[in-house]
């Protein structure tokens, strides 16, 4: 199936911030001043450049550069992945950025448009040894605010152990969501 045809985008974080993120939801990162961070600083440069820090980025599918080079680069830590309905991207009009950020020319498209505009034949390939590809494959769809909890469409887990973890916070603040094991959704040298 291809990318394009998926129903969920995708927010890979820290564990550590799960409680945070099911309590008051996922915040831009320019509202936040107290959690793991585990974004590449030249990246965060360039989102403040644009304003992007402003917003709340998704990915169109899991295991794509960016998550495998945080995981790797933070191989010591445990991550999750909040998944919601690309429906609720549409209907609430989010915008895309049809490659990575620091891809030129940089361009940033309303919803519709932004689906039409991204290579998803390229993207379906998923050659990270391509530059081109790579970059396609690390386009987003972002929230202009805060994505409230009741949004979440799921959380995906690695370990029993952490699923267990998510699900008892999703059950302390009455979030009724559906957290999954998935240990295929995340790179291999992720701590367990």
């Amino acid at each position: 199936m291809s990318i394009r045809n998926g129903r969920l985008l995708y927010h890979l974080t820290s564990i550590d911030n799960i409680e945070g993120i099911i309590r008051h939801g996922l915040i831009p990162r320019a509202e936040l001043d107290n959690f793991d961070d585990v974004a590449d600083r030249e990246i965060i440069g360039h989102r403040q450049l644009h304003q992007l820090d402003s917003k709340v980025p998704f990915h169109f599918f899991a295991k794509n550069p960016f998550d495998g080079n945080v995981q790797a680069n933070n191989a010591e830590k445990a991550f999750v992945l909040i998944a919601v309905h690309r429906a609720l991207a549409q209907k609430k009009n989010w915008q895309i950025i049809p490659r990575h950020p620091l891809a030129q020319p940089f361009e940033i498209y309303e919803f519709d448009q932004g689906m039409e505009v991204i290579d998803w034949n390229t993207m379906d390939r998923r050659d990270y040894s391509d530059q081109n590809c790579k970059n396609i494959c690390m386009a987003e769809c972002l929230a202009p605010a805060t994505v409230e909890p009741r949004y979440f469409a799921s959380i995906y887990t690695k370990t029993p152990e952490q699923r267990q973890l998510v699900s008892s916070l999703a059950e302390q603040y009455r979030l009724n969501i559906h957290v999954n094991l998935n240990q295929q959704m995340f790179s291999a040298g992720q701590r367990t």
